[in-house]
């Protein structure tokens, strides 16, 4: 917003040195001595906001940890994306990327989300993302922004705080803040062109940009407008692209599952089963060789009922007029998912992009005039959109889907050794001649009108209007539809005409009219039109729209007693989020195999009311040379409303922050903050609709803890839930900020303890899950429906696992920053100087309680896939960052270092590096560590006059430039398999990249 003709935004301008990223100290009037510095000459310090905080102060006030990565950061290390610019934070974990794409078709296919400090929970966000300060539409049902979508040309800076800002900003702010500031004054015009790619000539990817600012009615307005196109190809299937993965190393389960012993018979095995083959071994073993059960491309017969034992572990040919024997590894259970070691099949990665193609552009405008002398009015225009496509796997057929002994396409020796009327399960990979696609195509557009300036002596206002509106097309083709499926499946041929045809059409069976029969066996007899008849495409489309009305006042409102003047902001907000999830009235749509859900939608009203104020205390006292108090409150009312049910409901909650700083010499600060921060219910997890699974089915089915652990085929009921409740976050910060100007001049350090504790944390269950805790806790037993007429009232009949306020979550640690500028001049005349940063994460505890009075788990120092719930993301213990620039006129070069700290793979689990681990264990594996990663990038600008007041620059970047393959550390998947062998929101799946440009200024 502009006063008086100045930018001023809740966030903090910098001075920026050559690397240009920096945790931001606290300045306002304090001795010179603290003063920023750069190479370049002293900082022009602006009135400005700190992100955190919507007091007005002179420089650099920041009690919270406050990092800030520069324009001329971005520049110098070839970045091109918003996404690319937060991995330079070591809090940020990007667990929803363009390289975690998974197996199973996603909604947010091709988007990056912040996440700070990995805490935002599968369906939502606790991480607000902010532009200019304000909120940004979400792009995603759950509330998140996909960073995609914010034109990183016309990016100033990206500001992190990584404490509660709930006070200051609502709710989502329960891990921090990611602020990311537009350069609205910018003058001239400057343009990039690049071009990159992996060293192995995959993951191509093209980018365009250009932006333009000027003065207008001689200075009184200011324009400014940029667009941004990007081109990202795509990375294969994991298997086939990258020698390491072809390794398939895989997590596979040694209990309840069947091999062959020396003389061929059939027996079973495992870690709990003496005497038997791989008894001895844990129960669960880390190996290569991944394939999934059931799953080779000629079809085979599953090892469970109602199968004949004579057909199982037998697969047709290649022409399908015969079986032979399968060779079914080790540990393959009797699921269509799940790994097995070795064995026919293809691997368990032939079917993992690594990195999604997409494509994403976008257009800012920006206007801002001076009515007034101390009134300005400013208009911003906003499109952008995304374009993604990847290949993902073709569902087969479920374990019970059944061949009889009748069908046409058997051939006759195999339909005899079915007993009369008998059936088989049978499992198929059909990826290798079918793929489904999953598309998506998303636009945002976001239109802000504000007003702003004074009302007596230094008291200013401000006020905005702001009209988002998101939509998303997504498509997954040749997606099972499980009736039409099973009519083709069961083929027959007709009395009559001795034709095959579905059984179904012979019945007279309405929905089958259509049907044509398929052949499953062998490779190549399954028809297009066979295809075409059982697997459709699904499809959602979302709508989500946002307005925001709000309005600040800011002032002094008292001189105070010689410290500074006592500053105060308040204002209120009033935003209303409305969203609609369609599916295209679909008449089979329940009948999908994978779905996105049901319709669902639901509007969100939140008014909000705050006040801040800032306290000088002390100010060049013997004891102190500044104390300084900040404290706010924000008070919410949030009024949700169901479309599709008309339930309606309204929450208020209470919102708080207090924060102190006090320097008692010129080198050093102390800095505090303690806020309360809330998270309310998104839109997903209030809204979204399911239908119960089929029973019986990997999906259908929970061991049965009342009932002797038997296995209970019952439908399980997921989704969003309207009963839930806000999220409270009780954050604490203490840091120390160390200037040594006397002694070293230029370096700067600063360490921050933070803990956060999230009480009611809104979290997915499973219906195991909900099972396991009625019978060892007696919780959460209303969401479990028991059979009375069972003898015990033990039968299982239905599991309501919908979204629940179950979890308290504690994440503690510590952020260091060292930052240190050496002017060669000081021992040589060598030009230039050097710079080095150091940003560094320490999280020694992430201490997980499932529910009241269930065991804690802490999970930090885990590398491998994330754990229970997936509503939070496990963490390495230490996750550093460093850069290291020389600089000297128009020439700069980078060494940046990462360095991910060695790990576990599952927590939960115990492996021979502990002194408790014996092999007879439940939880019990084979290796349960990860090893660390270190990956070394170099960036090199050179820029150049080519005419007056033109500059051309040539860059350069190569990332992981060791070529540096990632740990071993599989098992994130979904439906019972592994997405990677590796964890890629933490370790680099791609490979050694370069990426090469121009960039013109005039």
């Amino acid at each position: 917003m502009m006063i008086g003709g100045r930018l001023l935004t809740l966030g903090i301008v910098v001075s920026l040195d050559a690397v240009g990223i920096d945790t931001v100290h606290a300045q306002s009037q304090s001795p010179p001595a603290r003063t920023e510095t750069s190479v370049e000459g002293p900082p022009h310090l602006e009135e400005v906001t700190v992100t955190g905080s919507r007091v007005r102060r002179d420089g650099f006030d920041a009690p919270n940890p406050l990092t800030v990565v520069s324009s001329e950061q971005i520049e110098q290390l070839g970045q091109v994306n918003v996404a690319e610019t937060l991995s330079l934070i070591p809090q940020n974990t990007a667990f929803q990327s363009d390289t975690n794409i998974g197996i199973i078709g996603s909604a947010n296919i091709g988007s990056t989300f912040a996440n700070l400090r990995g805490l935002n929970p599968f369906y939502g966000t606790r991480t607000l993302t902010l532009v200019d300060s304000r909120r940004f539409v979400p792009t995603s049902d759950g509330g998140a922004v996909d960073l995609n979508m914010i034109p990183s040309m016309l990016v100033s800076r990206i500001e992190t705080i990584t404490g509660g800002a709930s006070a200051a900003y609502g709710s989502d702010a329960v891990a921090g803040v990611v602020n990311v500031i537009l350069d609205k004054e910018l003058n001239g015009v400057k343009s990039q062109m690049d071009y990159g790619e992996t060293f192995r000539g995959d993951g191509q990817s093209k980018h365009a940009a250009i932006a333009a600012g000027m003065p207008f009615a001689g200075g009184r307005g200011h324009f400014l407008i940029g667009g941004e196109y990007q081109d990202n190809g795509g990375v294969g299937d994991c298997a086939r692209e990258r020698d390491w993965c072809a390794e398939s190393w895989d997590i596979y389960t040694n209990s309840n599952f069947r091999t062959r012993d020396a003389s061929g018979k059939l027996v079973s095995s495992g870690y709990n089963v003496p005497g038997s083959p791989t008894y001895g071994q844990p129960n669960f073993v880390v190996g290569p060789h991944s394939s999934q059960a059931f799953n080779v491309a000629q079809g085979v017969f599953r090892d469970v009922n109602p199968t004949p034992a004579a057909l199982r572990y037998m697969r047709f040919n290649d022409d399908g007029t015969a079986i032979v024997p399968m060779d079914p590894g080790l540990y393959s259970n009797d699921q269509g998912f799940g790994p097995r070691q070795g064995g026919d099949g293809d691997s368990t990665y032939e079917d993992s992009a690594l990195r999604s193609p997409i494509e994403r552009y976008s257009v800012l405008g920006h206007a801002r005039y001076d009515l007034t002398d101390d009134l300005t009015a400013s208009l911003e225009l906003s499109w952008g959109g995304r374009d993604v496509s990847v290949a993902q796997q073709l569902s087969g057929p479920r374990s019970t889907y059944y061949i009889k002994a009748d069908n046409a396409y058997l051939p006759a020796a195999v339909a005899a050794l079915f007993p009369p009327g008998g059936q088989a399960s049978i499992g198929k990979d059909l990826d290798g001649s079918y793929r489904a696609l999953n598309s998506a195509n998303a636009e945002v557009f976001r239109a802000v009108a504000g007003l702003n300036g004074g009302l007596f002596k230094d008291w200013r206002w401000d006020a905005y209007y702001q009209y988002g509106r998101n939509t998303r097309e997504q498509t997954i083709s040749n997606t099972r539809v499980n009736s039409f499926f099973q009519y083709s499946l069961d083929a027959v041929r007709d009395p009559a005409s001795g034709n095959v045809v579905c059984r179904a059409v012979l019945q007279g069976v309405a929905d089958a009219a259509g049907c044509v029969p398929m052949n499953l066996f062998g490779n190549t007899n399954l028809s297009r039109e066979a295809l075409a008849y059982a697997w459709r495409t699904t499809r959602e489309d979302f709508e989500y729209e946002q307005h925001v009305f709000a309005g600040t006042i800011s002032g002094d409102v008292y001189e105070g007693w010689g410290a500074g003047p006592i500053g105060t902001a308040f204002g209120a907000e009033y935003r209303t989020e409305s969203g609609d999830v369609t599916h295209g009235n679909i008449p089979y749509y329940n009948q999908f195999a994978f779905t996105f859900g049901q319709d669902f939608g639901g509007d969100i009203d939140v008014l909000e009311g705050f006040a801040e104020v800032n306290v000088p205390v002390l100010r060049d006292a013997p004891a102190a040379r500044l104390v300084e108090l900040n404290g706010a409150v924000r008070q919410t009312r949030n009024e949700n409303k169901d479309s599709i049910t008309g339930e309606s409901k309204s929450q208020d909650v209470t919102s708080w922050k207090v924060s102190a700083i006090y320097d008692p010499v010129d080198w050093l600060r102390v800095r505090t903050t303690r806020s309360r921060d809330i998270r309310a219910a998104g839109f997903r997890e209030l809204y979204q609709k399911s239908v119960p699974t089929e029973e019986g089915t990997t999906q259908g089915r929970v061991n049965n803890p009342f009932n002797g652990n038997a296995i209970d085929p019952t439908p399980i009921l997921n989704g969003g839930d309207f009963a839930l409740t806000p999220e409270t976050a009780d954050t604490t910060t203490i840091g120390i900020v160390l200037t040594p100007a006397d002694l070293i001049d230029g370096l700067r350090i600063s360490a921050d303890w933070y803990e956060i504790v999230i009480d009611d944390a809104i979290t997915s269950t499973t219906g195991q899950q909900l099972i396991d805790f009625c019978q060892s806790l007696g919780s959460f037993c209303d969401r479990i429906t028991f059979n009375p007429a069972a003898p015990g009232n033990t039968d299982v009949t239905f599991i309501k696992a919908t979204q629940v306020n179950l979890s308290t979550f504690t994440s503690r640690g510590v952020d260091f920053e060292f930052d240190y500028t050496l002017p060669l001049s000081k021992f040589s005349s060598a030009p230039g100087s050097l710079n080095f940063r150091l940003l560094a994460a320490w999280n020694y505890d992430l201490i997980i309680a499932s529910a009241p009075g269930s065991p804690v788990r802490n999970f930090s120092g885990q590398t491998g896939p994330t754990p229970a719930f997936g509503d939070f993301n496990s963490s390495p213990k230490w996750l550093l960052n460093s850069l290291l620039t020389y600089s000297a006129g128009s020439f700069s070069t980078t060494v940046n270092v990462r360095y991910v700290d060695s790990g576990k793979l599952n927590t939960l689990r115990i492996g021979p590096d502990d002194p408790n681990y014996s092999p007879t264990l439940l939880n019990s594996i084979s290796d349960n560590t990860v090893d660390s990663a270190t990956y070394v990038s170099l960036a090199m600008t050179y820029g150049f006059d080519v005419g007056d007041s033109t500059e051309l620059e040539v860059f350069g970047v190569i990332n992981n430039l060791l070529d540096k393959d990632p740990p071993i550390a599989p098992g994130g998947g979904g439906g019972g398999g592994s997405s990677y062998p590796t964890n890629p929101a933490y370790f680099d799946t791609l490979g050694a990249q370069y990426r090469a440009g121009l960039r013109l200024r005039f």
